[in-house]
């Protein structure tokens, strides 16, 4: 951990007091433990005087208790970053206490490893300083006017490719909020999902974002989408706006998965540094286009910034990249090869097309078209 972190534990069980206090023994000077307390009383009463960055404190079976304290806690300490422990595993409670403002769940006996990796995410996130303008993240959004070209499937491999071409901290933003499976793709059963984040929109920071971002064994981090309609429904694009704004502070690069045309993804649309517009090579699929590009020109979204994606390309298909080019008076930026077999195979398993076929021409191409995006190529 790059900095000292203060810390208050409130906790009723002095074994377990004793047992984390051990643990941050041996972090050195890194943890400076500013006092415990066995009740809640003394522990408010501590955390008024000390004013720690965290506050460890226990859940015990009265859950709404429980939430109501860690609410008090934060609606007079809102900078500090809670660390519930508790025996529940269920996934409602989970919900609940990262809901009141919980940062960290940790499962009792609490154990080293999950109070170190709690610790040290805290130590790195508040070191985090808003990046200069030229060094802000960037967005690029994939997006289709239509469901079911392949937008999801474009958007999971970017942002993997982008990520192991880089190195730099990525992110895949599930943005269709009402149907969104970006986790499915990815085999991944996250706990939290983006409504969890815009039910504590008031208090939003980048502590609390990085305890509800899920980490995919390939590098990237997903915010998940949705698990509930009415929970996608209730989304706001103002919401969407200060997520997306927090997260350009946090991480170099970006992804979003966006939804058909709606007052978020216009929000999403608007925020981009570059938006790939996935189309089928076919007449519906350029008819589609020529509205939609017409659209984009109206919201000042210019060439610069919109890109066409031609997905499930065939060469030998009857309508050729200079036909549709011609008819839409417009480049095609991407033609990404049609190969719904290894495309199937790989969503079945729950695994990237570079990890289920690396030698593909799928992959070559999709990992062409990361490497073109990074590099800023017209």
């Amino acid at each position: 951990m790059p900095q000292s972190i203060s810390v208050v534990i409130i906790d009723s069980d002095i074994d377990s007091i004793n047992t984390m206090l051990k643990y941050m023994k041996s972090m050195d000077s890194k943890v400076i433990v500013e006092g415990t307390a066995t009740t809640f009383e003394n522990g408010f009463e501590l955390v008024h005087k000390k004013r720690p960055m965290v506050v460890i404190i226990e859940v015990s079976e009265n859950i709404d208790l429980s939430l109501e304290r860690i609410s008090q806690i934060l609606s007079r300490f809102s900078q500090v970053s809670i660390f519930a422990t508790s025996l529940d595993k269920s996934s409602d409670t989970i919900l609940k206490v990262m809901r009141a403002g919980a940062t960290e769940y940790l499962l009792r006996p609490v154990t080293e490893a999950d109070l170190t990796y709690a610790l040290q995410k805290v130590g790195r996130l508040r070191l985090t300083r808003p990046a200069p303008e030229d060094e802000a993240g960037r967005i690029f959004t994939v997006f289709s006017p239509k469901g079911g070209v392949g937008v999801t499937t474009v958007a999971i491999n970017l942002a993997t490719d982008i990520f192991e071409a880089t190195k730099k901290p990525t992110i895949l933003v599930d943005l269709d909020l009402n149907s969104g499976d970006a986790t499915t793709f990815l085999n991944m059963k996250p706990s939290y999902t983006i409504s969890d984040v815009t039910v504590n929109i008031s208090r939003l920071d980048k502590s609390f974002l990085q305890g509800v971002v899920a980490k995919h064994e390939s590098g990237i981090y997903v915010l998940a989408e949705p698990q509930k309609v009415e929970e996608g429904v209730s989304i706001a694009g103002a919401e969407i706006k200060k997520v997306l704004s927090l997260l350009k502070s946090m991480f170099k690069y970006i992804i979003i998965d966006a939804e058909t045309i709606s007052e978020r993804t216009t929000i999403a649309l608007e925020m981009s540094d570059m938006i790939l517009l996935v189309f089928f090579m076919s007449l519906p699929g350029i008819k589609n286009m020529q509205r939609y590009l017409r659209y984009f020109d109206k919201m000042g979204l210019g060439r610069d910034r919109v890109k066409l994606v031609a997905n499930r390309y065939v060469k030998k298909s009857d309508i050729k990249i200079e036909d549709a080019e011609k008819a839409l008076n417009y480049p095609i930026f991407w033609a990404v090869p049609n190969d719904w077999d290894t495309t199937m195979t790989c969503l079945n398993k729950g695994i990237t097309i570079s990890m289920g076929s690396p030698k593909s021409q799928l992959n070559v191409s999709l990992n062409e078209l990361a490497r073109a995006i990074i590099s800023g190529r017209k």
